[in-house]
């Protein structure tokens, strides 16, 4: 699929809104506008759900939390090991 550039002129509360569901998907501003205008196609009718070609993944903000935890951990232990 190829991709062309979309140039939209926001207000200030509509950036902020944007980056604040960014930040809260863990996601950059473009993928963020990309999805938030999918889904506003879809609402309206103008796109069918199954349009986009991919489903979304989702992870538990704990189970992100817990992993990062862990993977901090076994990056610390392989270190000690290193110098041992």
């Amino acid at each position: 699929m190829t991709r062309s550039r979309l140039q939209a002129r926001c207000d200030n509360d509509t950036i902020e809104q944007v980056e604040a569901y960014a930040d809260e998907k863990d996601i950059s501003q473009s993928e963020a506008v990309r999805r938030l205008i999918r889904t506003g196609l879809v609402q309206k009718g103008h796109r069918s759900p199954q349009a986009a070609g991919y489903t979304e993944a989702t992870i538990n903000r704990w189970v992100r939390l817990i992993g990062g935890a862990l993977i901090g951990i076994l990056l610390l232990v392989l270190l000690v090991v290193q110098f041992l």
